[in-house]
């Protein structure tokens, strides 16, 4: 009764993948990457197993180097494209989202049998786009529910990939960026840039579509203790602009330097965990009554793979170690609770110090950080690069970068220290990291509002404030108990004497604030993971959910991002009469919304602001497997069989009908057996009539049958509503409520009848989209149908009328107020077909021409790369002379031909088996030139060569399930081509 067989499908596709993965090589086939979602790799195997596999190739692969890299960044252009370009849903990116963490999760999910069942059939089932069952979905994994718009002000400005304390790929953090709806982000490094790290980063958000910049985090000395900060260099027009800038000599002899700083440190993280070992492990022995042996230092650098060592390592070290020797005890005293009484209570005691581990509690308590924030007793031990003043260094970085944006994290940094770091540096620091997510949590930042104050006052140029705080640092210098109060005083008095100084600094370029989590990818029960939203940039219900308190997992902060909205109106394309006309009254635009923010902080701690938390806490991992695969009714339902959810919802809503019929006050024995069947009737051949149109007729494409545009869940939902709206139409507003009532009947008052149920129909329709989450303008599209349906069921009942007439029926008006329902049942699902035909039609022919432009671009940007190999050759008069497509033997020696190959074989595919597709193709031949058609037309005639492209399918393009796209390439591509031909202006030239 429960799942489905593509479930248990999926999971064992899972188990095979994860099972041969490695075995067979671990590497994709070399072109595959560049097959269409929704071309002919969709014949080699199902959607949701092909996104399995791609997201395990990226999960798997966290090794260092450029093969490990590169098949990571595959792997997520072939998730993006699927999720995006694959799926035609109402909340598409928003589905996307959702549908990338329950893969995620499937993958991960190695043990427990019913979980997995569960996951891949939430997945199945998100495929689907259901609006009700994506926002269940959002929150489930605290996600945002983002505007599908995609323009939300969204951001992190301080997180960590794998290559500092982070735990993630840079891909894998960039596609985690984009499923929290973050927009922009900056990743920080220690010490130095890692090249590999760089490109592979910059590389994977070019691909998300997320604006990344890289930051580099160095320490400096103030006032004998190290500071903090971020140098971001900027004005790179690409991937290889910054990839050039790491190549350059003075960038690369900078980085020599800076790798002395970053072995010093790994030197300090060691030398912590060997203090660890003779102070804190005993302590932490004693408290939780094990015996942890000491952590050699092998170990822990193989825990940390390739970043670079961290305190957070260590910490996260110690809870794997701490919580597998607590669960040895767990299951040692289990086994014992039934001979021993009196284990109950350090049961329980055990249970909750289980639950309460964490990084950051073993951190506080067992790990000594004095050596960390120090420098060390003798300055020589310390790199240069670390010896330098905050000044010294930004002049350093100036000789290797001209533009940068330099940010002061203000951790552990008081207002003081700020004003004078601020003058000592002229200007030179543009950023102030006002709030720091993590440090926030840990209490470590206490003068985040005056330093914000001290902000605006240089960018405003305000003597008055800035007066009144220099001199608010002087009295709280002076009244603490500092070694260097004296100096300090002076200096800040110093500063008060040249404020005109102060604030010329700022005169120009104001001082940014930056805000950033400090996200290291770990899950934590204290701190939430990355990302940051503006809440007034979200959709309304969203907004409110946050603000009244209806999303817990999330944390509103005491922020305020100041924000404005810009609305830009680009004229739609075409130039036919009603659009002209439609601009002239200011129609015929396509607005688009744009956030600005200027200023991410414009007040800390007054009170609850405006920004809120992406992410929420880390959920404990399960206990124990699941003993029963539901626990609820809900569950029941959403995991029962999808061909006997479809009957039960269709019984429902027959049985709904039915009774009301059968029960009703009709005289008529036809009516009182068949009227459900009628009604019913009705809104099934509607929905049927309705996809065959949207996707093209019976003759868009020989491959394509009748029923291969129909969606059963959608007409079984059709079925269940329509159902349902018998006994209120009916009976409740045609009987009781018209006639019964108001003594109205379909014969003397039609007019008044059929409004008052085309409108009650109106607003059940509209009650039941909303139900279902659907979007406004659905909603209000189909409460359209109400007034449009009138004048038509009117014309139903006068015919009808007149011909129970002609015939001689008795009782014309007891037949016509007993079918009153039944039409205008019949004028709104006419009207409804039309106008849901329409706008599907519209829909498919969108998603092709998008499917088809995609591809041309590929097509014509490898034919461009032929016109570099042949730049003698006339290429143009070459196609019109050939049969065959010209420059083979150039295509085969540059490794161009089977990006040729993989190209056609997914038009043709697209042509063949996609609803609407050559409506499409004809849409966008009548706008190419005759050139480009016949270029296009040539390209494909690339399909003859049997021989070489059923080689390529062998060799692995789609993978070990060839055989289906195989037979269809050999089956049909003669076909094709023939068809084809009406594009080729050559011919038809020569036809006249």
């Amino acid at each position: 009764m429960l799942f489905d067989a593509a479930d248990y499908e999926l999971v064992r596709a899972v188990d095979e993948a994860v099972a041969g993965y490695r075995a067979r090589g671990g590497r994709p086939p070399e072109f595959a990457q560049d097959l269409h979602p929704r071309g002919i790799r969709e014949l080699a195997e199902p959607r949701a197993v092909r996104m399995t596999r791609t997201m395990l190739r990226l999960l798997d692969t966290f090794e260092a180097g450029v093969p490990a890299m590169e098949e990571r960044l595959a792997a997520l252009q072939a998730l993006r494209d699927e999720v995006i370009e694959g799926l035609d849903v109402l909340l598409r990116y928003n589905t996307a989202r959702a549908l990338l963490q329950v893969i995620k999760d499937l993958v991960r999910e190695r043990v427990d049998p019913l979980r997995r069942l569960r996951l891949a059939h939430d997945m199945r089932t998100a495929m689907l786009g259901n609006p009700l069952f994506i926002r269940r979905l959002l929150r489930r994994y605290h996600l945002v529910e983002m505007p599908e718009n995609w323009t939300p002000v969204t951001f992190d400005q301080h997180v960590h990939d794998a290559n500092t304390k982070g735990r993630k790929s840079p891909t894998h953090l960039i596609m985690d960026a984009w499923i929290k709806g973050i927009v922009k982000l900056q990743v920080i490094y220690y010490n130095y840039v890692p090249r590999e790290a760089a490109e592979e980063l910059l590389r994977a958000a070019r691909i998300m579509n997320v604006d990344v910049r890289i930051g580099v985090e160095f320490r400096s000395l103030f006032r004998g203790r190290f500071i903090e900060m971020i140098w971001a260099p900027r004005g790179f027009s690409g991937v290889n602009d910054y990839l050039k800038f790491l190549d350059r000599p003075k960038t690369e002899e900078f980085t020599r330097k800076c790798r002395k700083a970053a072995n010093f440190r790994r030197k300090v993280v060691l030398d912590i965990l060997d203090e660890f070992n003779r102070e804190g492990r005993g302590r932490l022995n004693a408290f939780y009554g094990i015996d942890l042996p000491p952590v050699s230092k092998e170990e822990f650098l193989a825990s940390v793979q390739y970043g670079q060592p961290s305190i957070e390592h260590i910490g996260e070290l110690l809870v794997t170690l701490v919580r597998r020797q607590l669960l040895t005890r767990l299951e040692a005293l289990e086994a014992e609770k039934e001979r021993k009484s009196g284990e109950e209570s350090r049961l329980s005691e055990l249970r909750a110090r289980l639950g309460a581990l964490s990084g950051e509690l073993l951190r506080a308590r067992y790990i000594d950080r004095t050596r960390w924030d120090l420098p060390p007793a003798k300055m020589d031990d310390l790199p240069e690069i670390n010896r330098s003043s905050p000044y010294e260094l930004i002049t350093e970085l100036h000789k290797v970068a001209s533009g940068f944006r330099m940010t002061l994290n203000l951790s552990g940094l008081h207002l003081e220290d700020v004003i004078e770091i601020l003058y000592d540096c002229r200007g030179e620091i543009t950023t102030l990291e006002i709030f720091n997510l993590k440090d926030d949590v840990a209490g470590e930042r206490p003068d985040d509002d005056l330093i914000n104050q001290l902000r605006h006052a240089l960018n405003s140029g305000s003597v008055f404030k800035l007066k009144n705080l220099i001199r608010r640092a002087i009295n709280r210098v002076t009244d603490s108990d500092r070694s260097d109060r004296t100096g300090r005083v002076e200096k800040l008095r110093q500063i008060l004497r040249d404020m005109s100084g102060f604030l010329e600094f700022y005169l120009r370029a104001p001082l940014d604030a930056s805000l950033g989590s400090d996200s290291a990818s770990r899950p934590s029960r204290q701190v939430h993971g990355m990302g940051f939203v503006v809440v007034d940039t979200l959709s309304g219900p969203v907004r409110r959910a946050i603000r009244h308190g209806m999303l817990p997992e999330l944390k509103l902060l005491e922020v305020v991002s100041s924000v404005y909205r810009q609305l830009s109106c680009l004229p739609r394309e075409g130039h036919g009469f009603w659009n002209r006309v439609g601009r002239c009254f200011g129609f015929g635009y396509d607005v688009r919304v744009k956030w600005e923010c200027p200023d991410p902080a414009q007040t800390i701690d007054r009170g609850v602001g405006n920004l809120a938390t992406l992410g929420g806490f880390a959920s404990p991992p399960p206990e124990s497997p699941l003993t029963r695969p539901v626990a609820t009714l809900g569950e029941y339902w959403h995991y029962l069989n999808s061909n006997i959810k479809i009957a039960v919802k269709i019984l429902i809503g027959f049985l709904a009908a039915f009774l009301t019929f059968y029960y009703g006050s009709y005289d008529w024995w036809f009516l009182t057996y068949f009227g459900a069947v009628i009604w019913l009737g009705i809104t099934g051949v509607r929905n049927i009539i309705q996809s065959v149109l949207a996707g093209g007729g019976l003759r868009s494409s020989p491959l394509l049958k009748w029923n291969d545009f129909i969606s059963w869940q959608r007409v079984a939902d059709s079925l269940f509503y329509t159902g349902l709206s018998v006994p209120i139409l009916d009976w409740l507003v045609k009987t009781v409520i018209l006639n019964n009532w108001l003594g109205w009947t379909a014969e003397s008052q039609p007019v008044l009848v059929f409004t008052g149920i085309a409108f009650a129909n109106g607003f059940y329709i509209m009650g039941h989209n909303l139900l279902r989450a659907f979007p406004k303008a659905a909603v209000w599209g189909n409460w359209l149908r109400a007034p449009l349906s009138i004048p038509l069921a009117l014309l139903f009942n006068f015919l009808l009328g007149g011909v129970l007439g002609l015939l001689g029926v008795r009782g014309i008006e007891m037949i016509l107020q007993q079918w009153a329902a039944i039409l205008s049942k019949l004028a709104s699902d006419v009207i409804g077909g039309v106008i849901e035909a329409r706008a599907d039609r519209t829909r498919n022919i969108t998603a092709r021409l998008a499917d088809i432009r995609t591809k041309l671009r590929e097509l014509f940007a490898l034919i461009s790369k032929l016109e570099l190999l042949l730049p003698e050759a006339d290429l143009p008069e070459l196609m019109k002379a050939h049969d065959a497509f010209p420059g083979l033997s150039e295509l085969k020696r540059n490794n161009l031909m089977k990006l040729f190959y993989v190209n056609a074989l997914d038009i043709m595919y697209i042509w063949m088996r996609q609803p609407q597709a050559v409506t499409a193709m004809r849409i966008i031949m009548s706008r190419l030139s005759p050139e480009e058609r016949l270029q296009f037309v040539k390209s494909q005639d690339i399909l003859k060569r049997e021989k070489s492209i059923s080689k390529m399918f062998l060799a692995g393009l789609v993978g070990r399930n060839f055989t289906r796209p195989l037979a269809f390439y050999l089956a049909y591509y003669r076909d094709y081509l023939k068809e084809l031909r009406q594009f080729d202006p050559v011919r038809g030239r020569r036809k006249e």
